[in-house]
């Protein structure tokens, strides 16, 4: 059976608007789905970042938050963004992997 969620904890952790933290998430394997629908955001947002509208596809969870903005991770702090990055590009080269293992 292939995982395709992954619990993280935030090192300092997402600050809304209502002074709520918000650090336990999960971050899910990416579909091809995802892969367009990030291609569509990308067209229609050309100044936001693609590492952001990939992270907001990948996140499933933070927090209480069902869903997160590329608004609300460009306020992260440096640290969870990079974590964020870092745990991104782990999972994804793994789901990669796992094709020549099928």
């Amino acid at each position: 059976m292939i995982v395709e969620e992954f619990d993280f904890t935030l090192p300092k952790g997402l600050i809304d608007a209502n002074g709520e933290v918000h650090n336990q998430g999960k971050m899910k394997l990416l579909t091809a789905q995802d892969e367009m629908i990030v291609q569509d955001l990308s067209r229609r947002n050309p100044d936001t970042d693609l590492v952001f509208l990939l992270l907001v596809q990948a996140i499933a969870k933070l927090g209480n938050l069902n869903r997160v903005t590329a608004q609300q991770l460009e306020q992260l702090f440096l640290p969870d963004f990079l974590y964020l990055q870092d745990l991104f590009g782990s999972l994804q080269q793994q789901n990669l992997n796992t094709v020549g293992e099928l």
